[in-house]
């Protein structure tokens, strides 16, 4: 049982990971030409979704351009490096992913964030473990993407209990082998996201330990764009920002819309239950609030370690509602 569910969720991105995870076209910025050309992440979001339904590229049509989507990329580094490379114009992240990116491209800005209940990260331990608080976790194993989400998670996570952090042995894993090691008990807990920690929630006797909530982690799904780009052409990002709004009105309209999107791609029940349980994404603007959360974790990633120095991101957000 507990393997059909960490599958199931896996299967989400297993199934759009099969693509190229990179264009190999030109690498010329398309700043000039007016197409506006996104790659995608291999999860669901609410870009993904507007790629699907197509009210993006109406959006973008209706302020002059047209779009180009790219096969998905596996993670937002990569598609990090292709916006440096001038290959897409526009991608998704994480506030943790961006601020890594930074150190490298101080030219990538963020316009749109999804605002949820801060309720889509976790830390679950494994069945049999007996872990019920994050005290419990001294001296165990918790698999985490390195630098990342799960990692951040963590560090935040043992940081609000005053807890050392190598007091708690870091499994450097990516989500599909994190799940796997998760299920067989080769970890003691995970600490994830979205569908993954859907699917670990749900497993038989699994405990969940802290969400993102819980220990004062702020990392959203942002939304990012070339710095080139958003100069040509801010009326198609505006565009962009109303689409992804729609997109988030719907979700928030139908309460199967987000857990119906996820069996589509191979969610189990159980793990579409769990996302339908969760409060569907808001879209607001990267205005000054957001530009303080990134500069908080950036602060978080110097004095933990994660970052060689403090990033500089008084740069990487645009206010979307101020583009014309």
């Amino acid at each position: 049982m507990k393997r059909r569910l960490i599958l199931a969720a896996t299967a989400v991105l297993a199934l759009v990971s099969a693509c190229s995870p990179a264009p190999t076209g030109t690498t010329t910025s398309s700043a000039d030409t007016g197409v506006l050309r996104i790659g995608p992440l291999a999860t669901l979001n609410l870009l993904t979704l507007n790629q699907a339904d197509g009210g993006l590229a109406k959006e973008v049509e209706a302020a002059g351009g047209s779009v180009q989507w790219s096969p998905p990329f596996a993670a937002f580094a990569p598609a990090a490096q292709a916006l440096t490379a001038g290959q897409i114009d526009l991608t998704s992240g994480s506030t943790t992913s961006l601020v890594t990116a930074l150190e490298t491209n101080p030219d990538l800005v963020a316009f749109a964030v999804e605002e949820n209940d801060n309720d889509t990260q976790g830390i679950v331990a494994a069945p049999g473990k007996n872990i019920t608080t994050l005290a419990d976790l001294v001296g165990k194993t918790v698999a985490v993407n390195k630098g990342g989400t799960g990692e951040y998670l963590l560090l935040q996570a043992l940081a609000s209990a005053g807890i050392p952090a190598d007091a708690v042995t870091r499994t450097y894993l990516s989500p599909q082998d994190a799940a796997t090691a998760f299920s067989s008990g080769q970890v003691d807990a995970w600490a994830t996201w979205d569908q993954y920690l859907a699917a670990a929630k749900t497993t038989e006797g699994a405990k969940v330990v802290a969400l993102a909530k819980d220990v004062g982690a702020v990392n959203r799904t942002i939304h990012v764009v070339s710095r080139a780009f958003l100069t040509a052409h801010p009326a198609q990002v505006a565009a962009v920002y109303r689409a992804l709004q729609a997109e988030a009105a719907k979700a928030a309209a139908d309460p199967d819309y987000l857990a119906g999107a996820y069996r589509a791609k191979g969610a189990s029940d159980a793990v579409a239950a769990a996302i339908k349980a969760v409060r569907p994404p808001r879209i607001v603007p990267a205005d000054a609030t957001i530009q303080a959360e990134f500069a908080q974790v950036a602060r978080f990633y110097q004095t933990s370690g994660l970052a060689p120095g403090l990033v500089d991101t008084s740069r990487s957000t645009v206010d979307a509602t101020t583009l014309r």
